[in-house]
């Protein structure tokens, strides 16, 4: 049975986290899944596992599942997204160890930038990203440009 029914077509879609996409597309959610799991283990390594932690895992887990959907829906056509812009470097009076978590998020958030769709998907996964951050208490990097508010 080569084709699938259109019952089976839709169940194959729901259960396939990228039913249609192409080696290039999954290399780009590679990517950005890799970034994620950089930044996982830096937190891993950095902090104690609190409340805190737990919840800026939770929002960064968040933010990856929307970077992917991100890329499975593609281009929203006539979406406005809001308007971001790639992280500079971080402030120089964090420690050693925040400065790297810190420089760990502004490479993830660079990828996402660079890598997702201009979609609702990723105002999401940039979102999350930014509650992390303050999650942890990391002195955020500007993300939102002021012109967009």
């Amino acid at each position: 049975m080569s084709e699938f029914t259109q019952e089976a077509k839709a169940l194959r879609e729901r259960l396939s986290r990228y039913p249609q996409q192409t080696q290039e597309g999954l290399a780009q959610i590679l990517k950005i899944e890799f970034e994620f799991v950089q930044l996982f283990d830096i937190i891993l390594r950095t902090y104690l596992l609190d409340a805190q932690v737990h919840e800026a895992i939770a929002y960064l887990e968040e933010s990856r599942d929307w970077a992917g959907l991100s890329l499975k829906r593609g281009e929203q056509i006539g979406y406005k997204r809001t308007d971001y812009s790639k992280a500079s470097s971080v402030s120089s009076d964090s420690s050693e160890q925040v400065e790297s978590v810190a420089s760990r998020f502004e490479i993830v958030l660079n990828t996402l930038l660079e890598r997702c769709k201009p979609n609702r998907e990723m105002d999401f996964a940039l979102a999350r990203l930014e509650d992390a951050k303050k999650a942890l208490n990391i002195e955020a990097v500007p993300v939102l440009n002021s012109s967009a508010m």
